[in-house]
């Protein structure tokens, strides 16, 4: 049946994977109006620290700014959206137009070369497009085009350690017909380096034109210039435009799933094989009809987990500390979901800048009285008494541990003057959605859950707890914890590729599809392989499996964040000179810490659940005179 609902969601795959919403109104200019061109940031895909295009000081400036208003999730990924006071005007081509004349000082020439050094590329947006930088597919005949976010400020040579700055840009803008008007459809940005001080457009025909050279320590006057020029595109209609900016590597995924499926079957083969003759055999001792003393010869000659049905349901140590972290990563995985399930559904298109994490923040906090819920249950199952003290812990926990990482690493990008570094304005709003969204859901919802009767254990527990016997070598902690995740993660690690590429090199993810086969397929496997070590653990006579069910499932998050560190060294850091600084380093490890957690909240709960509810299973089938 298992393999049956893979199989399933496999064939639905190729359904959604490539499904979004483009928008829900496009905007159509009639010709001779006014398209506003905005500018947002710069960034670079090896060094995690974006800027707001204006902060950069050898950029032209106008004298007066508008910023329209930014979502959270705008906010959180560095968007710093503002006008600009290039014009564009709708099917009226312009050769060449002066922008500004700007002198750059010293500090500002340097700037501009370490940035160029570092690969920036800069972001604007016309009718919420990003300008793109256009690539042809190399072994398509008909030569189409694919789109990467962004431009280069300028062009480093690594020979020569030499910077080239881009002062002039030629605009294509791409259009639909659609009645009396038009419909935007592309944005390429074709940039271009030129010496110019002359405050006068230059000859872009001249073969003699010459570089302009920056990252030098002198003052330098330089001449902005842009050119636009608007191409009708019949083969791009605007329900589509996107597709460009998303490349498709379907084949590389169903390899992921096949790999995927191939460890989920031999996982499933374990689990029915070893385990249900196993406990056949052994829950055949208890079915048999014999005396007490005969029972009991049968039990010690076989040992095993059946000694243990007195012990095995006793409250577990630190309890008022784990009902709060499991309602909290009930929560997690809740807003994973919920997120998901959203972004297969089109919802979470491109257009919509910042949808992911404002999606994802809004969902955690409506998601608060599902923690409280499951946290004020188990609580009162594990005999605790005081339920505003569990609501309470289960709010503040990880939040409050999430909100202190998030701060350190907030304080150096403010340091670095960073658009990634969240505004004071920001941190406010997070506060008093917290306070009047999640905290009074969490108390609602732990009251629920603490009132609900607990959980009927189908053993009694006695009253002098059962020592527990020398373990194994392979179950001590470092070992067993390496074991149980190493299967889990090659689930995960193609997929994880992509995921860490849309995060850092600014690569739009939208192949949901795929990533609900795989976390279907991930949730099987960590539950299967909890399962089965905390058999083992029992088998050797271990009561004690309720922290360790959590950390068997969280164990494959130690691999997660080890391979976030290879990504880090090998594909942004790789080749890019002055990206050894302290704060592109500390960035990256805490996000990735972040992210690092979240994932082993959702896994290590899976586990705990897969675990709990197998345990009550097996000791709900034996019968004790």
């Amino acid at each position: 049946m298992r393999s049956l609902c893979v199989l399933t969601l496999c064939t639905l795959a190729a359904t959604v994977r490539a499904f979004y919403i483009p928008s829900l109104s496009p905007q159509t200019f009639a010709p001779g109006t006014r398209v506003p061109l905005q500018v947002n940031r710069v960034f670079s895909e090896h060094v995690p620290l974006p800027y707001a295009y204006y902060d950069l000081p050898f950029v032209c400036t106008p004298h007066e700014i508008h910023r329209p208003w930014l979502n959270i999730g705008e906010v959180l990924r560095g968007d710093r959206i503002a006008s600009s006071d290039y014009e564009l005007t709708m099917g009226r081509n312009t050769t060449c137009q002066v922008l500004c004349t700007k002198t750059l000082s010293r500090a500002a020439n340097e700037e501009a070369g370490r940035l160029i050094a570092q690969d920036y590329m800069a972001e604007w947006l016309v009718d919420k497009l990003p300008s793109a930088t256009v690539y042809l597919r190399p072994l398509d005949k008909q030569r189409s085009k694919t789109y990467d976010p962004g431009f280069r400020i300028g062009d480093y040579d690594a020979s020569l350690k030499r910077a080239y700055l881009n002062n002039h840009v030629t605009l294509h803008i791409l259009y639909e017909t659609h009645g009396t008007g038009r419909r935007i459809v592309g944005f390429e940005a074709y940039p271009r380096s030129i010496k110019n001080s002359s405050g006068k457009c230059p000859d872009l025909d001249s073969p003699t034109l010459e570089p302009l050279l920056v990252g030098t320590n002198e003052e330098t006057l330089v001449t902005y210039s842009y050119s636009v020029r608007w191409i009708e595109d019949s083969t791009v209609h605007w329900a589509h435009r996107w597709d460009r900016y998303l490349r498709t590597t379907a084949q590389v995924h169903w390899y992921a799933i096949f790999n995927s499926f191939i460890i989920i079957l031999l996982l499933s083969g374990v689990v029915a094989v070893i385990l249900m003759r196993m406990l056949n055999r052994d829950l055949a001792i208890f079915a048999r009809d014999v005396n007490e003393e005969e029972l009991r010869d049968d039990i010690e000659e076989t040992l095993g987990w059946k000694l243990l049905h007195g012990d095995v349901f006793r409250a577990p140590e630190y309890g008022g500390l784990l009902a709060p972290l499991l309602g909290t990563t009930v929560q997690v995985m809740y807003t994973a979901i919920a997120t998901v399930v959203l972004g297969t559904l089109g919802i979470l298109s491109p257009s919509y800048r910042g949808g992911l994490l404002t999606t994802g923040i809004v969902m955690f906090m409506l998601m608060g009285s599902a923690s409280g819920y499951y946290s004020g249950h188990l609580y009162r199952t594990w005999g605790g008494k005081n339920w505003f003290k569990n609501a309470l812990m289960t709010a503040i926990l990880v939040p409050l541990l999430l909100v202190a990482i998030e701060m350190v690493l907030n304080a150096f990008l403010w340091y670095r003057s960073s658009s990634a570094a969240m505004p004071f304005s920001t941190l406010v709003l997070l506060f008093v959605l917290w306070t009047f969204i999640e905290l009074p859901l969490t108390m609602l919802g732990a009251w629920f859950g603490f009132r609900r009767q607990p959980y009927s254990e189908p053993m009694r527990t006695n009253a002098i707890p059962r020592p527990v016997p020398p373990q194994p070598k392979y179950l001590g902690w470092p070992i067993s914890i390496l074991l149980a995740g190493s299967l889990p993660f090659s689930v995960i690690f193609i997929e994880m590729f992509y995921v860490l590429k849309s995060i850092w090199q600014d690569a739009f993810y939208y192949e949901y599809g795929f990533t609900v086969i795989i976390g279907v397929i991930l949730a099987v496997t960590v539950c299967e392989t909890t399962v089965i070590m905390v058999w083992l653990l029992l088998n050797s006579g271990h009561h004690k499996w309720w922290w360790r069910s959590f950390a068997y499932g969280a164990s494959s998050s130690i691999y997660f964040f080890l391979y976030s560190l290879v990504f880090y060294y090998t594909r942004l850091r790789a080749g890019m000179p002055d990206t050894n600084g302290l704060v592109p380093a500390l960035t990256f490890v805490l996000h990735s810490l972040l992210f690092t957690i979240v994932y082993a909240l959702c896994t290590g709960s899976m586990g705990f659940f897969a675990a709990y509810f197998f345990i009550r299973r097996i000791y709900s089938m034996v019968k004790l005179s």
